[in-house]
């Protein structure tokens, strides 16, 4: 098994391989398609707030309700790449369908119990994760969207859409 493969979580399966952790457990949640320097600063702001974070990377059938054609990358293959990243202890794939609007991490709140859910100030779930978070007494924090300034702003859409203009 690599050590990539070692950050992978099975769904329900997380708080067996995560109870001996000593230290905050922080996660995020996301769909992460095409990583790109935006994944990984938010990654990074992510674990200033936690001791162990981990990413629980949407499921693209519940993805392409939101953002038709999306994700362009398969699960697992998406779940990898976010596992590979520094600032990432664990990846597990999200729930098999939404709550609440947007949320998909619920069998990992149930399993886990973790003491922080770290999110962009401008989600466009953001009340629904708020509301999810204070149910379950888990602490609800927002952070900025930043760019770095030696690199430049981007995001998956934007790439995609790059991708489509260069191919036609």
């Amino acid at each position: 098994m690599s050590s990539i493969e070692s950050k992978l979580l099975e769904p329900g399966q997380c708080g067996a391989k995560l109870s001996g952790l000593q230290g905050r457990i922080g996660f995020c949640t996301g769909c992460f398609d095409i990583l790109q320097s935006g994944h990984a600063v938010f990654f990074e702001q992510c674990k200033e707030y936690c001791d162990h974070l981990v990413v629980v990377v949407g499921r693209g059938k519940n993805i392409g309700k939101l953002k038709p054609g999306r994700p362009i990358n398969q699960d697992n293959n998406r779940l990898f790449l976010v596992a590979a990243l520094e600032p990432v202890d664990f990846a597990v794939l999200g729930d098999e369908e939404y709550s609440m609007g947007k949320i998909d991490c619920v069998t990992f709140c149930e399993d886990v119990h973790p003491d922080v859910y770290i999110v962009n100030d401008d989600d466009s779930g953001l009340d629904q994760k708020r509301d999810f978070s204070r149910d379950r007494g888990i602490e609800l924090v927002t952070v900025p969207r930043v760019v770095p300034s030696f690199l430049q702003p981007t995001s998956t859409t934007e790439i995609i859409e790059k991708a489509k203009i260069s191919t036609s």
